[in-house]
């Protein structure tokens, strides 16, 4: 079997998703479709819409045939983060031979060409990323226009969208680790990345807004929600009826609040080891902490030219999740391999995942309460922060509380 892999959120699953798998079986020829997808919180800094488990059901309803866990140490952090600690454990199942992801490009040889140059970093290009980091501008912003003085403005162009960035980074993950898995780029359909407007494929934005506006407008919210029809590759009320009877909507309240106890009764500089904090960046999130009524309101007290609004997001999770910078390092390092959580599965995902115990190098995890005694201490490190994610996604989150559900809630099978 020629299996094809895809890094996602899945925050919700859409029609640009379903269309990806698609295009991508087509092209590369082939048959089974295996996802490492995030946890409970994102690489932006949110907490899913939805639990793991209910967006694998998703998925697997909708083309794929395995679902696994991208672990929170790779899923919450910065683009390259994120890439690297996918392509290492795909790398280590044995079993991808394609890994699929979309670009606003479309086009995998100039994005191929350009990530080789940014994990050799070039003098001239080192230079000019110098000079440009000198001006004050943030550190994408500066990589951006030392790639247009080094290559000219159509390469420069590339590092303006964010499905472009991700896609860079899965390549140049690739090309570091020197991976036998061969690399293909779908052409990103429909509304942009962030787009709220209505579109025949819309974002996963575009979806949430629809769902939090009908949550927001009870008296309206079935014309609201009538906007979902026709537009997900599933029946919308496989999305709507869990939405409705588990989504907490003073989740953001809960999390302020947890925020505040865990930074405010602590000293600084336990902030100061969260990683991504730098530049005395850990005093204005305490000072901001401590005037913020809203968790909006908090984010965008601590934002600035230098620091976007994901950076900021994925301080605080962390933060949240008590990750320092030392354990997100070791989860980093070329040596350390992590574990395959598996979230669900249909029968070619049962197959696929026995030729990953057959060829694969890193544990399979089904049943925590059996299998977490065979990880290696960092590996249980690791996975203490997906469980963490998910007990913070059901606290501040959904309604039905439900303990350490890590350890109870087996696969999803399809």
């Amino acid at each position: 079997m020629k299996i094809l892999g895809i890094i996602a959120e899945y925050n919700p699953f859409h029609m640009g998703h379903a269309w990806q798998i698609e295009a991508s079986k087509k092209e590369s020829q082939c048959d089974g479709v295996m996802v490492l997808m995030s946890g409970n919180l994102t690489q932006r800094g949110d907490f899913a819409l939805l639990n793991k488990w209910e967006r694998a059901r998703l998925a697997l309803s909708s083309g794929v045939d395995l679902v696994c866990e991208l672990p929170f140490g790779y899923a919450c952090q910065s683009a390259e983060a994120f890439a690297y600690g996918g392509i290492k454990i795909f790398n280590a199942t044995g079993v991808v031979d394609v890994l699929s992801f979309g670009s606003e490009f479309g086009h995998i040889q100039p994005l191929t060409s350009l990530a080789e140059i940014l994990v050799h970093e070039p003098a001239e290009f080192k230079s000019f990323l110098k000079e440009a980091l000198s001006s004050g501008v943030s550190f994408p912003r500066a990589r951006e226009l030392a790639i247009r003085s080094y290559l000219g403005h159509e390469a420069g162009d590339l590092l303006k969208t964010p499905n472009n960035i991700l896609a860079l980074e899965y390549l140049k993950a690739l090309h570091k680790t020197q991976s036998d898995i061969r690399s293909m780029t779908v052409k990103r359909q429909g509304a942009d990345y962030h787009s709220l407007l209505p579109s025949s494929f819309l974002s996963a934005s575009g979806i949430r807004k629809i769902l939090f506006d009908a949550l927001a407008n009870p008296e309206s919210a079935s014309a609201i929600l009538k906007m979902l029809d026709h537009k997900l590759p599933y029946l919308s009320e496989d999305l709507i009826l869990p939405f409705k009877k588990n989504f907490n909507p003073n989740g953001d309240d809960l999390f302020l609040n947890a925020l505040r106890l865990l930074i405010l009764s602590h000293d600084v500089k336990h902030l100061k080891n969260t990683p991504y904090v730098s530049e005395g960046l850990e005093h204005k999130i305490r000072d901001t902490l401590k005037v913020a009524t809203t968790l909006d309101e908090c984010v965008n007290g601590i934002i600035s030219k230098r620091i976007p609004k994901t950076r900021v997001r994925r301080i605080l999770c962390n933060r949240l999740l008590e990750l320092d910078k030392e354990l997100l390092k070791l989860f980093l390092t070329e040596s350390f391999v992590p574990y395959l959580r598996v979230l669900g599965f249909n029968e070619k995902g049962k197959t696929i995942l026995r030729a990953i115990k057959a060829r694969g190098q890193l544990p399979i995890l089904t049943s925590l309460k059996k299998s977490r005694f065979s990880l290696t201490p960092t590996q249980r490190k690791m996975l203490y922060y997906d469980c963490r994610a998910t007990d913070f996604h059901n606290q501040f989150y959904e309604i039905n509380y439900c303990y350490h559900r890590d350890y109870i809630q087996g696969p999803i099978q399809f």
